[in-house]
C-alpha cells in the first residue's frame, strides 16, 4: 500500500511539476520578450497579454495529451476485458482481472485505477455500463462513453457480448492507430513553428548583447518604442496566427 501511495504522488507531482514549468517558461519568455523589443526585463508586463494565450495553449495541449494516454490506456483495458470473457469469466470479474492488466502495464495510472473501480462497484451490483459511461463523463473522453453506450445495447438486446467488446476495441484501436500517425506528421511541423517563432527574438537579444550599437537607435526614445510595440504586436499576431494553422483537430 506504501509503494502505490507513493507511485500516486509521483504521478501527481509529475503533472504538477510539467505545469509549473510552463508557466516558469512563460515567464522567462516575458522577460526575454521585454529586454528584446524595450530593453528592460520589467517591460515584459507589456506583452502579458500574448504571454497568457501562449501559456493556456501550452496547458491545454499537456491536458490533451493526458486525454490521450488515457483513451490508449482504456483500449487496453477493453481488450484485457474482452480476452477475460473469452476465457469465461463474468462481466465483473473481467472488470477485475482487466484491472489487474492494466496496473501490470500502466502501474496505478489514472485509468487504471478508473477500472479497479469500476469493478469494485460493479461487483457491488452496479451495472457496469453506468459505471463505465459516469467515468467517461468524469475524465471527458468521449471512448469510454460510447463504448458504455455499445455495452449497454449488447446487454439488452442478448448480442454475442463477448464478440461485440472485441469488435469495439478492435476500432478503437485502428482509429487510434490512425490519430497517432497524423499527429506524428504534425507533430514536425509544430516543432519548426516553433523554433521560427523563437527566432525574432533570439535574434534581436543576440544583436542586443553582442553589437548593441546597431539596434540601440530603437530604445530609450520615444519613436523606438513606438516601432518596437509595433514590431510586439506583429510578432503576436504572427505567433498565435501560426500556432492556429498548425493546430490541427483530429
Amino acid at each position: 500500500m506504501k509503494t502505490r501511495a507513493n507511485l500516486k504522488l509521483r504521478v501527481s507531482d509529475s503533472k504538477k511539476f510539467k505545469k509549473a514549468g510552463i508557466c516558469v517558461a512563460g515567464v522567462a519568455a516575458a522577460i526575454a520578450m521585454g529586454i528584446a523589443f524595450y530593453g528592460r526585463w520589467w517591460a515584459g508586463i507589456a506583452v502579458v497579454p500574448f504571454i497568457v494565450i501562449m501559456v493556456k495553449k501550452a496547458l491545454a495541449e499537456l491536458e490533451e495529451k493526458e486525454r490521450i494516454k488515457n483513451e490508449e490506456e482504456f483500449i487496453d483495458g477493453v481488450v484485457a476485458m474482452s480476452f477475460a470473457l473469452q476465457a469465461g469469466y463474468s462481466v465483473e470479474n473481467a472488470m477485475a482481472q482487466a484491472g489487474v492488466e492494466m496496473e501490470n502495464l500502466h502501474g496505478r495510472s489514472v485509468m487504471t485505477k478508473e477500472f479497479q473501480k469500476a469493478a469494485v462497484r460493479a461487483g457491488r451490483n452496479e451495472k457496469p455500463e453506468t459505471v463505465l459511461a459516469q467515468a467517461g463523463e468524469r475524465l471527458g473522453i468521449d471512448d469510454i462513453k460510447e463504448f458504455a453506450s455499445v455495452f449497454e445495447c449488447a446487454k439488452k438486446t442478448g448480442g454475442n457480448l463477448v464478440e461485440i467488446i472485441r469488435r469495439t476495441a478492435d476500432q478503437m484501436k485502428e482509429k487510434h492507430e490512425i490519430n497517432r500517425e497524423i499527429k506524428t506528421l504534425i507533430s514536425g511541423k509544430k516543432f519548426e513553428q516553433r523554433i521560427l517563432s523563437a527566432m525574432p527574438v533570439l535574434i534581436i537579444l543576440y544583436l542586443r548583447f553582442s553589437a548593441g550599437e546597431f539596434i540601440g537607435a530603437m530604445y530609450g526614445n520615444l519613436p523606438g518604442v513606438i516601432c518596437m510595440s509595433f514590431c510586439a504586436l506583429m510578432y503576436a499576431v504572427a505567433v498565435i496566427w501560426a500556432g492556429r494553422i498548425t493546430d490541427i483537430k483530429i
